[in-house]
Formats: structure tokens, C-alpha cells, sequence
């Protein structure tokens, strides 16, 4: 098993974003994460990351201590769908560097963006990871206390396959959300 490395989670700013853009492009050339089919070019990158950090949503990258212009994966979250009722239920993204992938850094950007979350009030968050056979990410967020909640059969194609969508849910509150 590979040693681990020290990892320091920080806010994303506009200069990690070349490396937001290139990390998220491996994915969308390479995996079935994402259904995006091209990636997003840097001006695409930095408009979506400004919508999330105009509305002080979470957006942080992973950076070594010796390095923190390195970026070695990055997570964000924003309202699941805008309409005020969701106002407390938020969708989460995490992505790690090829170079960094197994070697704890999606884990710990997950939860700071959950920490973050329930920080601000939130009481929901959501992931939608592409493909039921992505059992890394599938893994990740059920060791973060994320449940199965159901999946959308055969709603995307990449690479010549067919693809689910696979739906979990977390609790950002203590005890039973109905009596929040």
C-alpha cells in the first residue's frame, strides 16, 4: 500500500483553476464520473466555479504542505436545484488528479465541504455519481455516511456504453430531520 502523503484542504482560488480544469478533464476524457463528453474549457471552468463562491458555497482544493500551489483534487457543492424550497439541500462534486487518486485526498475534501455545509445550515447533501459500476466513488461517500437512495437506470452514453446514474443521499443534521 502506498504511503500516504500530508494533504492541507484550502479554499479554491481563481489561480488553482488551471489545474481544477485539467484534473476535471482527465475525468471527462477518461471516466464515466462525469457525462460530460468535451471538457470544459478554463473560462467555462472559472464562470462555474464564480457561481459557487458568489452564493459562499464550499469549493476547496487539496494541496500538498510543501507545495500549495499543487492541486491534487478539488470538491465543491451547490444548491441541488434553484428554487427556495431547496434552499438546505445541496448537490457535492469531488474529484481527485490522476497522479493522487487512492491516496486520501477525495475523502478529505468531501468532508470538509460537509463540514462546511452543515456549518452554514444545511441539511442535505446529494450525490449523483455517473455510473453504477464506479465503485471508488460509490465507496467514498457510503465511508462518509452517504446512503443508497435509488438509481436512474440507462439515462446516459459515454464511451459507446449505456449508464446509470446512482443517487445518495447524507443527513447534515443530528437526530430525525422531520423534528428540525
Amino acid at each position: 500500500m502506498p504511503q500516504l502523503q500530508p494533504i492541507i484542504i484550502r479554499p479554491c482560488f481563481q489561480q488553482d483553476l488551471e489545474q481544477v480544469q485539467l484534473i476535471y478533464g482527465h475525468h471527462v476524457l477518461t471516466g464515466t464520473g462525469t457525462f460530460e463528453l468535451a471538457p470544459p474549457n478554463l473560462a467555462e471552468i472559472t464562470d462555474r466555479w464564480s457561481r459557487v463562491v458568489e452564493k459562499r458555497w464550499p469549493y476547496f482544493v487539496a494541496s500538498p504542505p510543501h507545495d500549495l500551489s499543487r492541486v491534487l483534487g478539488f470538491a465543491y457543492a451547490a444548491q441541488y436545484r434553484d428554487r427556495a424550497a431547496y434552499a438546505h439541500t445541496f448537490e457535492v462534486s469531488v474529484y481527485a488528479a490522476p497522479t493522487s487518486l487512492r491516496q486520501g485526498a477525495g475523502g478529505l475534501l468531501l468532508n470538509e465541504v460537509l463540514s462546511a455545509l452543515k456549518d452554514d445550515g444545511a441539511r442535505e447533501a446529494l450525490a449523483f455519481i455517473g455510473d453504477s459500476h464506479n465503485a471508488a466513488s460509490i465507496g467514498l461517500h457510503a465511508k462518509l455516511g452517504f446512503k443508497y437512495v435509488g438509481k436512474l437506470a440507462n439515462v446516459g452514453t459515454k464511451f459507446g456504453r449505456w449508464l446509470d446514474v446512482v443517487i445518495m443521499q447524507r443527513s447534515l443534521i443530528e437526530g430525525d430531520p422531520a423534528e428540525s
